[in-house]
């Protein structure tokens, strides 16, 4: 980056030392404003964009540290270097609160000076290619983000085709019956690959921005009491027993019933996978600011490193349940997103070989 396109603003009230410090920078070949008046210099700085200021601190009409308070208010992205002949402790401190990049002592140096500046150039430098790489794979993001969409929107039809016509294969009597064992094979892995669709559908309509909540009034005892009576029968399979525990006066809240549906089907089906013998505790408790909902299990319980990332979408995992059962890896990131679309929270306590506890916040919808 050439150094003409560095613009820097010199405020200082002694003229000599305004002009010197402005003659010295642009030799060097910046850009150079410079004032003796702290008022106009603030009136600069509203008018245009300046990478660097230098500023002295005591001057009659307006103080440096006032002109520093300007910037860090107006949230103006300037690098501040201080010019003091009155160092102390305490005016550097204020400085660096006050968004200090560095300091220059009177009388000032024409090497140190020059240093300084081309250091705090470099700085605007580096820092402008990492905003240019930000917006870079910001745009990359976005383009995978619509690339998986459009490809998972465009799979599902097929894997769904694909899965029904497992269904009735299997269930025709002149079907041969040494090939129902690969079709049950075949169904198994078109259903895992819908799921793994799904999934990462709903991942880049998040991470797109385009997913929306269709809030409604659910009775979430009811939804919880559907959720269990739809995993009764896969639990009786692992000699599980989930059991509900409910305060009579949970209210209805006001949710996107799908959504909550998903994490709720999520957490009891992986508190399933990863348990046998054992029990899963379901409980919700309502107070004024919202509903907590707990998903507890006596399972195998998660690792202390598998713990700090098995929220995030982009650490994906595979842990296989007591019987050896697969899943995508996506669905707990999935869950986390819904309920922080909704403004709540979900948190994990977990021990390994003890089980795991998964708590749901979700606050009272404003109407």
């Amino acid at each position: 980056m050439a150094t003409n396109q560095i613009s820097i603003l010199i405020v200082d009230d002694e003229e000599k030392i305004c002009n010197r410090l402005a003659t010295v920078i642009q030799r060097e070949g910046y850009t150079v404003t410079a004032t003796t008046q702290p008022d106009k210099a603030i009136e600069y700085l509203s008018q245009q964009q300046f990478d660097i200021i230098l500023t002295d601190l005591n001057m009659p009409q307006k103080s440096g540290f006032q002109i520093m308070e300007y910037i860090q208010q107006a949230g103006l992205n300037v690098l501040i270097i201080v010019i003091t002949g009155y160092a102390s402790v305490d005016t550097a401190i204020q400085s660096i609160k006050l968004g200090a990049y560095d300091f220059i002592q009177k009388p000032f140096d024409i090497e140190t000076l020059k240093l300084t500046i081309k250091r705090a150039a470099l700085t605007i430098k580096l820092r402008r290619e990492n905003e240019r790489y930000i917006e870079e794979l910001k745009k990359l993001n976005t383009l995978k983000n619509e690339f998986i969409s459009v490809v998972s929107h465009d799979l599902r039809s097929p894997l769904a085709t694909i899965g029904a016509y497992v269904k009735y294969l299997t269930k025709k009597d002149d079907f041969p019956q040494q090939y129902v064992r690969y079709l049950h094979i075949i169904g198994e892995i078109a259903e895992n690959l819908y799921a793994l669709v799904n999934e990462l559908l709903d991942i880049s309509k998040i991470e797109l921005g385009i997913l929306h909540l269709n809030y409604e009034d659910v009775d979430i005892n009811a939804v919880i009491h559907s959720t269990i009576e739809n995993f009764s029968t896969l639990a009786k399979e692992k000699n599980n027993e989930i059991v509900y525990t409910q305060k009579p006066d949970n209210p209805t809240i006001r949710i996107d019933k799908i959504k909550i549906m998903q994490v709720l089907n999520n957490l009891i089906s992986n508190a399933i996978k990863f348990t046998e013998n054992g029990t899963i505790e379901v409980s919700a408790i309502s107070n004024n600011n919202g509903i907590i909902i707990n998903v507890k299990d006596n399972g195998m319980g998660i690792d202390e490193e598998l713990k700090k990332s098995i929220l995030d979408p982009y650490t994906i995992f595979h842990t296989n349940g007591t019987r050896g059962e697969t899943g995508t890896g996506l669905g707990l990131a999935i869950c986390k997103r819904f309920v922080e679309l909704h403004g709540g929270t979900i948190a994990l306590d977990s021990e390994l070989g003890k089980g795991s506890t998964f708590t749901i916040y979700i606050p009272h919808a404003i109407h």
